[in-house]
């Protein structure tokens, strides 16, 4: 058995899919059921079945999937400890994101890094929080960036809190907001809570849902064209930044502004490598030294 192997079956439990985990893999579903297929003959034991919603573990395959994810974490282990042995910086950083880190601050972030640190290699996958936390949980990664305050199994570390936004094109007074369209998009669901909440403490309803659309992107270019409003997070906000829209913090029914954590979450264990030390601790020097938010964009309700 090789780490090949060990990758191999790892996948297709976190996947719970043949399709999905080949498709992953960039292997054919034929050639991923005979890897599988060779991996149980040599090991001597049926590790998975087969059922109409995906795969399931045998007792026997629990154990080997345990194998497997702790063969891996040696290996890199090991890879890291020999590479920090030279006393240089370098070695492999695994990082998933939040879409909307990953949009608008992982790639500066990135750049500058990489500048000073050529000799790390990075690796990076985005999705929404949840399936982020999800992924720093199984051990798919060895840094996190976590938005909407979700329970990891690691050491979170706040590095900043942006407001929601009140987004509209033209001037609208809070008590009629309700009659005008609501621009609803795709989502995390914490996400989704904060504005569900918001609404019911300041309307008698729910909000006119006038349009439904697939991202914030799209939302944003909506309520350019005056098409109704929206909630936005801060960093979300992109070109309605411009002067040419209204934009107000959210505030709660109690006149404190509503904001959204982002945290960089990782594990004791990982910070012990340099290469994930060393990003630590550059990531939280890069925002003690930076202010995310623009406060002279906004415009309260009382300045009206």
């Amino acid at each position: 058995m090789d780490d090949r192997e060990w990758r191999t079956f790892v996948t297709v439990v976190n996947e719970g899919n043949i399709t999905k985990a080949a498709e992953k893999l960039f292997i054919s579903q034929p050639a991923l059921s005979y890897r599988l297929r060779h991996m149980e003959e040599n090991v001597g034991h049926s590790l998975l079945l087969r059922t109409a919603e995906g795969i399931t573990l045998t007792p026997q395959g629990e154990i080997y999937y345990e194998y497997c994810k702790r063969m891996l974490h040696d290996k890199e282990a090991l890879e890291h400890a020999l590479i920090s042995s030279t006393g240089k910086i370098q070695g492999t950083l695994k990082i998933a994101s939040s879409i909307n880190f990953a949009d608008y601050e992982l790639p500066l972030l990135l750049k500058s890094f990489r500048e000073q640190y050529p000799d790390v290699h990075i690796q990076v996958k985005t999705a929404f929080s949840h399936q982020v936390v999800k992924m720093f949980n199984s051990g798919d990664c060895m840094i996190a960036f976590a938005r909407g305050g979700y329970e990891v199994s690691g050491h979170s570390e706040l590095l900043l809190a942006e407001p929601y936004c009140l987004v509209y094109k033209d001037l609208v007074p809070p008590a009629d907001l309700a009659k005008v369209p609501f621009i609803q998009y795709q989502t995390d669901a914490s996400v989704a809570n904060i504005i569900e909440t918001w609404c019911a403490e300041h309307f008698d309803g729910p909000p006119m849902i006038g349009m439904e659309v697939n991202s914030m992107s799209t939302c944003r270019h909506f309520v350019r064209a005056g098409l109704g409003w929206s909630i936005l997070t801060y960093m979300g906000l992109g070109s309605c930044k411009n002067r040419d829209i209204y934009v107000s913090p959210l505030r709660d029914q109690h006149g404190n502004v509503v904001t959204r954590d982002t945290n960089m979450v990782y594990t004791k264990e990982s910070s012990n490598l340099v290469a994930v030390r060393t990003f630590i601790e550059y990531v939280r020097n890069y925002y003690e030294q930076y202010s995310v938010v623009d406060n002279s964009i906004f415009r309260e309700y009382s300045d009206r």
